[in-house]
């Protein structure tokens, strides 16, 4: 009985190259999709840009008995800030306004994928050099962009202005604005 070869595939050695390119100009970076693939091989980048290249590498030693499946996951890079479909959004609403009402909904979009995609909406004060309690009349859903009249309305405040922010989840995270008007008028609700 002869002594079985050598194995050709040590640890460390290059089994696969993986080229990967955007079609829509962004950066491309690969990595193991799940802890078993990063158990067995590291990703050692060559290039990295939109047109990338990898190569695999072995941790462990396979097994001829045994069949590796290496599930690969390409991520997004957060490259892409939201942003708002208006500049500008204006309600206008009359003193009989109750609380709770939806005043207005704000819509940011960011093409990115994931949590890089993911929106958190804020709202401060716009243009207001020093900011009463009456500016907490109204408030914003930081997860579906949705303004509602949180207090009752103050006879004497009419038009009430905001910067609206949609940040998104990604490292970096980036940022955009928008502004809200909300006017008041003092007959009834103006549809």
């Amino acid at each position: 009985m002869s002594a079985p070869a050598p194995s050709s595939i040590f640890k460390g050695t290059s089994f696969v190259v993986i080229d990967a390119s955007s079609q829509t100009n962004d950066v491309v970076t690969v990595t193991p999709h799940d802890s078993a693939t990063a158990a067995r091989i590291t990703l050692v980048p060559v290039k990295v840009g939109i047109h990338s290249t990898y190569r695999a590498l072995t941790k462990l030693i396979p097994d001829r008995e045994t069949l590796w499946t290496l599930p690969l996951h390409i991520d997004d890079v957060n490259d892409n800030a939201p942003v708002f479909v208006h500049d500008h959004f204006h309600a206008v609403f009359g003193f009989g306004l109750t609380v709770g009402t939806k005043a207005l909904h704000v819509t940011a979009l960011d093409v990115d994928e994931g949590p890089n995609a993911a929106i958190t909406y804020s709202m401060k004060p716009h243009l207001v050099t020093h900011p009463s309690s009456r500016y907490n009349a109204f408030d914003i859903d930081p997860s579906t962009g949705d303004i509602t009249l949180k207090e009752a309305l103050q006879h004497g405040q009419t038009v009430y202005h905001y910067q609206v922010n949609a940040t998104d989840g990604g490292i970096p995270q980036h940022v955009a604005s928008a502004l809200v008007d909300i006017s008041i008028l003092d007959f009834g609700v103006i549809g």
